[in-house]
């Protein structure tokens, strides 16, 4: 497999998984050990799945009558 062609992957979570997954990524943020212990990349990702989540905390919150 290429690297330019890496899987996708679909998950079904629930509302509830993704409040922990948020606060789990939240923590790995607060604690991150910093580069070189881990790379740089990391925490940028980290700061991308936080703001993704985030939103979808948002729309549901939005989207619940």
């Amino acid at each position: 497999m290429s690297p330019e062609k890496e899987p996708d992957y679909t998950v079904n979570l629930s509302i509830e998984d993704i409040r922990l997954l948020h606060h789990c990524v939240e923590q790995g943020i607060k604690y991150w050990p910093g580069a070189p212990a881990r790379p740089y990349q990391e925490q940028e990702h980290m700061w991308y799945l936080r703001d993704s989540m985030c939103r979808m905390i948002l729309d549901y919150q939005f989207n619940q009558p």
